[in-house]
């Protein structure tokens, strides 16, 4: 008899201890998690009819990745005559935010990215052309929002750029053609990247 108190008593010492754990298995389950996605447009670059698209996805609370590319190389009108390029980059941002609500809708936020580029750029009968050059770089960029679907972001990065490219001029002669002039290497640091993004939050 005497054991079987003890045994009971014990069992009524354990129970509410396995009943915490229960509880709290519960509570880390349902813990929020924020999860978004916005698509983007840099106005810089439609405003020289080089439409592009971008997207934007978070990761974590404080981290998103982000990626966008723009072209004008499709077109042979005269008005693209001087510049054309295609470009696409990806980046890593992270978000100096105070509520988990606020990232990718509005604060600062840091980047690392990376990019490849095509262009060609003509400008008084002499002319760069390059078929790939790459880059990478930091960037720091401010997000403001405007409402509860979009909001307006500015980005400026500084990084490298490397590669191959061509130089070309005009030779106006009986045939009026172009004629290549070198191989060089582009070793170019600075500014690489610029965007003023309209962003339009999906979810």
């Amino acid at each position: 008899m005497i054991l079987r108190h003890h045994i009971i008593l014990l069992l009524l010492l354990l129970l509410p201890i396995h009943g915490k754990g229960q509880t709290d298995s519960i509570v880390s389950i349902r813990q929020p998690i924020y999860q978004r996605l916005s698509l983007s447009t840099n106005l810089l670059t439609d405003a020289v009819l080089a439409p592009g698209i971008g997207a934007e996805l978070r990761l974590a609370d404080q981290l998103s990745l982000a990626a966008h590319a723009a072209t004008n190389w499709f077109a042979a009108s005269p008005l693209y005559h001087n510049a054309r390029f295609t470009y696409t980059d990806i980046e890593a941002r992270y978000w100096i935010a105070t509520q988990p609500a606020d990232v990718m809708r509005r604060g600062h936020h840091l980047g690392l990215y990376s990019g490849i580029y095509r262009y060609d750029f003509y400008f008084n009968h002499k002319g760069d052309q390059a078929n790939l050059n790459w880059g990478v770089g930091v960037s720091y960029g401010y997000t403001l929002s405007i409402n509860k679907i979009f909001s307006l972001d500015f980005t400026l990065g500084l990084g490298y750029v490397g590669g191959s490219y061509k130089t070309y001029e005009y030779v106006d002669d009986a045939y009026e053609h172009y004629v290549w002039t070198a191989d060089k290497k582009r070793r170019y640091v600075g500014p690489s990247k610029a965007e003023i993004s309209l962003i339009w939050h999906l979810f």
